[in-house]
């Protein structure tokens, strides 16, 4: 996959990669990504190495990405638009809590990579 990665370009990647949805494909869609959800919490207890160079087998890298391609692909089963409901989330989730919740529960991590997320995610609103 060449370019730039976003949420609703890796969607249409997947739906091509796997071909055609059919309903009965969705229940082994949700086992598969029971399973790679098992193996990414296996390899975070276990605590796998991150990968270097070209090479992904056997690491924390490659457990979150099969997780995420599952959940994906469930998603475009679904017709879930992530790009659509992520801020629709974000908003309820601070309605819900009163206050800016992923402010006081993420930065208090000084994560500078997460403050330019999150400040570009509020310019976008």
């Amino acid at each position: 996959m060449e370019g730039p990665i976003t949420i609703r370009r890796l969607q249409y990647y997947i739906k091509n990669k796997t071909g055609e949805f059919f309903p009965e494909t969705r229940n082994d869609f949700i086992l598969k990504f029971m399973e790679e959800s098992g193996e990414l919490a296996r390899a975070i207890l276990r605590k796998y190495p991150h990968a270097e160079g070209d090479e992904i087998k056997g690491t924390i890298e490659e457990e979150f990405c099969d997780v995420l391609f599952y959940l994906l692909a469930l998603a475009e089963l679904y017709g879930v638009d992530f790009e659509k409901w992520i801020p629709v989330k974000e908003r309820e989730t601070d309605r819900r809590y009163g206050t800016d919740y992923f402010e006081r529960y993420f930065l208090l991590n000084n994560s500078v990579q997460f403050r330019i997320f999150y400040y570009q995610m509020k310019t976008e609103e």
